[in-house]
C-alpha cells in the first residue's frame, strides 16, 4: 500500500476544465490533470506525502561501521546494505558522492571497507578495481576526516590521524569564539558526541585490517592537516594548535574532563529525547554514548539505532523506489513513541521486498507535504478539496510550538512556532521548511481559527530570526562565525549556517503575501542582503538546491512579489542569465560542480526539476511569453513518462555544498506540475477543476 485506501476511496476527481483551455495546446491540460491525479494517489494515509531521499554510499558503508562498533550485527540488514553497494558500484571500482559525479576517494574507501566486513572476497575483481582507484590517488593517508574518525574507531589508522578537540569545549561560555553554538545545527549534533569520542579515543577490535589501502609502511604515514592559505592564517594557527592539542591531551590531570563528560552527555540525551532528524547526527551520538560507557547500552543509544533502521528502504528494484515504507504519524504521536509503545510505525513491513536495502540521510515528510500541496492547489485542485486539509492539518499538528531549541540560545526572546523537516525533530525547526508550510496554510480553505494563529506564531519566529546582515539561513540565528570553518576538524567548510539567498529571496515571497513592501524595515534589509550577493553573471548562490538556477528562481520570485519597479534590474539581470544557459532542447540543467567551480556548470542533458525552476524563476520576472518560456514548458510537456510525471536520475538537491548531494525523489513529481501550474496561470488564467 503506498497511499490512503480510506483517504483515496473518497476522492472522485472530475474531469477538469481549464479557463483558457481553447486558447492553449491540450497537452497543457493533459499534463496538469494527469500528474495531479498521480501526486494525489502517492499522499499516504496519515495525510502527508513523503518521497526518498538518496545521497551518497558513504551512508549505507557507515550504517555497516556503526553496527559493527556498537556489536550489534543484524546480519540481514548488514548484507542487503552490501548488496546495494555493490549494486551502485561502478564499472571502474568507484563510488561517487551524486549520479555520473566523479569518483570519490573517501566514499571508496568506505565501501570497501564496509564491503570487506561484509565478508566480500579483498581479491575480487570489484574490489581490486576499487583498491587500484584508492591507491592511485595517495591511500588512506588523504581520506577525509570523517573517514578517518571511522577508521580509526576500529584501529585501522591511529587515533593521531583525527583531528583533536578536547570535551572541555563543551565548557566554553556562550560568548567565546569557537562555543559550540557558533557551529552549525547539523555540524553541532555531529560535533558535541564526537567531542567525547575524541576525547576518550575507543577502539573496537575487528578481524580485518586495511592494509592493502596504505601507500605507505607504518611508520612513514602522515596524516597531517594541510594550510590553505599559508604559515599567517588561521588556517595554520589551527593546525598548530591542534598539534599543542595533542600534546596537552597526554598531561595526566585534567581537572575539569569529567564535568565536560556529563554536561556532553546530558546534551546528547536531551536532544535525542526530541529528535530523529539526520544519519550523522544520530549515529555520532550512539558512538558517544557507547564510548564513555562500553557496557551499557543505554535506552538513548538504542533509539537512535532504531530511528536509523526507520530510514532504511527494503527493495528488489533496479532503481530506488519513490516512495519508503509508510510511517505512521498522525502529527500527534511520533514514530518514537510508538516504538515505546511496542509498536512498529511502519504501516506494512511487507510493502518492502527485495534483498537490497537502501539506508537514507534523512526523511522528508515536513518538507515534501507542503511543496505538494502547493503544486496541486495551483494546478487547479479546489482548496477545500480533502486531500489539501487532511495534509494542512497533519501539518498543523507538526509546528513546534513548546520547545525552545538550540535556536533560542542566540533567540531567546521569542515563541518557538516553526516546523522541522522530519518527522520528530523539537530542537531542530527551519526557516525554510517554515516558509513553505506557512504558504500552504495561507492556501487552503481551512476555518481562520484553525490557521490564523498558527501563521502569525510562524511568521514571529521568522522575523525574529532574520540575521544582522539582513538574509536568513535555516535553523540558526548569526550562525556565520568564520574562525568555526577554519579548524581541522572542517575539512568540509559546512560548519555554519549563514544567510543564503534562496532562503531570503522565499521569505521576501512570503512577506510580500502579508502585505509588506521594501519600506518595511525587513523586507529593505532583506533586499539590501539580495543585492549584495547577486553574482556578476546576474545570478544567485542556491544554498539548498543545485545551485545557482536554484537560488536564481528562489530571488526572482521573491522580488517579484514585491511589484517595485525600482527592483526591475535585479529582475533583469537575473533572467538574462536564466536564459543565456537555457539547452538546445528547452530545458535546463546544473551539475554539483558550480559548487566547486564556484560558477555555473550545466550538466549535458535537461533535468525536470532544474528546468521548473528556471522556467517559473523566468514566470516571475515577467517572460511567461517569451520564447525560452515556451521552449522550457514545451520540454516538460514532450518528457512525461507513461504515468505523466518525469524521470530524474540526476541530484538536485544539496547537503553541503562540494560534498553532500541529495537526490530527492519528490522534486521530479511536484516541480513539473507547479511550473507548468505557474505557467497556465500566467498566461491563461488560473486553472481549476470543476
Amino acid at each position: 500500500m503506498t497511499s490512503s485506501d480510506t483517504l483515496q476511496s473518497d476522492i472522485t476527481l472530475p474531469q477538469p476544465l481549464l479557463r483558457g483551455q481553447r486558447q492553449h495546446s491540450p497537452d497543457l491540460f493533459h499534463a496538469l490533470s494527469q500528474a495531479t491525479n498521480v501526486l494525489l494517489k502517492l499522499q499516504r494515509t496519515d495525510g502527508y506525502w513523503w518521497f526518498a531521499l538518496e545521497a551518497n554510499e558513504s551512508i549505507g558503508a557507515e550504517f555497516i561501521f556503526l553496527m559493527h562498533f556498537l556489536e550489534k550485527i543484524d546480519a540481514d540488514i548488514l548484507h542487503g546494505i552490501a548488496h546495494r553497494l555493490r549494486d551502485v558500484q561502478r564499472d571502474d571500482g568507484t563510488w561517487s558522492l551524486y549520479y555520473q559525479g566523479p569518483a570519490d576517494l573517501s566514499v571508496t574507501i568506505e565501501c570497501y571497507f564496509a564491503l570487506k566486513l561484509a565478508g566480500d572476497d579483498p581479491v575480487a575483481p570489484p574490489m581490486l578495481k576499487a583498491r587500484d582507484f584508492i591507491l592511485r590517488h595517495g591511500g588512506i593517508e588523504k581520506a577525509r576526516i570523517f573517514t578517518r574518525i571511522h577508521l580509526a574507531l576500529f584501529g585501522i589508522v591511529p587515533w593521531s590521524a583525527c583531528p583533536k578537540m578536547p570535551v572541555e569545549v563543551m565548557l566554553l561560555p556562550e560568548w567565546f569564539p569557537l562555543n559550540i553554538y557558533e557551529f552549525s545545527s547539523w555540524a553541532r549534533a555531529s560535533i558535541v558526541p564526537l567531542l567525547i569520542v575524541l576525547s576518550k579515543r575507543p577502539v573496537q577490535k575487528i578481524s580485518i585490517d586495511l592494509e592493502e589501502l596504505f601507500c605507505h609502511p607504518p611508520k612513514k604515514r602522515r596524516y597531517g592537516f594541510k594550510s590553505l592559505n599559508g604559515l599567517i592564517s588561521w588556517d595554520a594557527i589551527f593546525i598548530h594548535l591542534d598539534r599543542s592539542m595533542k600534546a596537552a591531551s597526554k598531561i595526566p590531570f585534567k581537572p575539569m574532563r569529567q564535568l565536560a563528560f556529563e554536561k556532553a552527555k546530558k546534551w546528547i540525551q536531551d536532544h535525542l529525547e526530541q529528535v530523529e532528524d539526520i544519519y550523522p547526527a544520530l549515529a555520532y551520538a550512539a558512538i558517544g554514548l557507547k564510548s564513555l560507557e562500553p557496557s551499557h547500552d543505554s535506552p538513548e543509544m538504542k533509539k537512535a539505532l532504531e530511528a536509523l533502521k526507520m530510514f532504511q528502504q527494503r527493495y528488489a528494484t533496479l532503481d530506488l523506489p519513490r516512495l519508503p515504507a509508510e510511517i505512521k504519524d498522525d502529527g500527534v504521536t511520533p514514530p518514537s513513541l510508538l516504538r515505546v509503545r511496542g509498536i512498529d510505525p511502519k504501516h506494512d513491513a511487507s510493502e518492502e521486498r527485495g534483498s537490497k536495502i537502501h539506508q537514507q540521510c534523512c526523511i522528508s515528510p515536513v518538507w515534501d507535504t507542503p511543496w505538494a500541496c502547493v503544486a496541486l492547489a495551483e494546478a487547479g485542485l479546489p482548496k477545500d478539496h480533502p486531500a489539501l486539509l487532511h495534509a494542512s492539518r497533519w501539518l498543523l499538528k507538526k509546528q513546534i510550538t513548546y520547545m525552545h531549541g538550540d535556536w533560542s540560545i542566540k533567540c531567546p526572546h521569542v515563541e518557538p512556532g516553526g516546523w522541522s523537516f522530519e518527522f520528530e525533530n523539537t530542537y531542530f525547526p527551519d526557516v525554510d521548511d517554515t516558509i513553505q508550510v506557512v504558504h500552504v496554510l495561507k492556501k487552503v480553505k481551512l476555518p481562520e481559527k484553525e490557521v490564523k494563529p498558527a501563521i502569525d506564531r510562524a511568521l514571529t519566529w521568522m522575523l525574529a530570526m532574520q540575521n544582522d546582515d539582513g538574509g536568513w539561513g535555516a535553523f540558526d540565528k548569526n550562525n556565520n562565525q568564520e574562525l568555526v570553518n577554519k579548524i581541522p576538524f572542517s575539512d568540509h567548510g559546512a560548519c555554519l549556517d549563514p544567510s543564503s539567498p534562496d532562503i531570503t529571496g522565499r521569505m521576501i515571497e512570503l512577506l510580500a503575501t502579508e502585505g509588506m513592501s521594501v519600506s518595511d524595515d525587513p523586507v529593505h534589509r532583506a533586499i539590501q542582503y539580495l543585492v549584495r550577493t547577486q553574482e556578476d553573471f546576474g545570478g544567485w548562490f542556491g544554498r539548498w538546491g543545485i545551485n545557482y538556477i536554484y537560488g536564481t528562481w528562489a530571488v526572482l520570485t521573491g522580488i517579484s512579489a514585491l511589484r517595485k519597479r525600482s527592483l526591475s534590474p535585479l529582475l533583469r539581470r537575473g533572467a538574462d542569465w536564466l536564459k543565456s544557459i537555457q539547452h538546445a532542447d528547452g530545458g535546463f540543467s546544473e551539475s554539483p560542480e558550480s559548487y566547486v567551480q564556484k560558477t555555473y556548470v550545466p550538466l549535458t542533458k535537461s533535468v525536470p526539476s532544474q528546468t521548473s525552476w528556471a522556467v517559473m524563476g523566468l514566470i516571475s520576472a515577467g517572460e511567461e511569453a517569451s520564447p525560452e518560456v515556451e521552449r522550457g514548458v514545451e520540454y516538460l510537456l514532450k518528457n512525461r513518462n507513461a504515468e505523466g510525471m518525469w524521470d530524474e536520475k540526476e541530484y538536485t538537491g544539496t547537503g553541503f555544498p562540494g560534498h553532500f548531494y541529495i537526490r530527492y525523489h519528490g522534486y521530479r513529481h511536484y516541480f513539473p506540475l507547479l511550473a507548468l501550474a505557474r505557467y497556465h496561470e500566467a498566461r491563461f488564467g488560473i486553472p481549476s477543476f470543476s
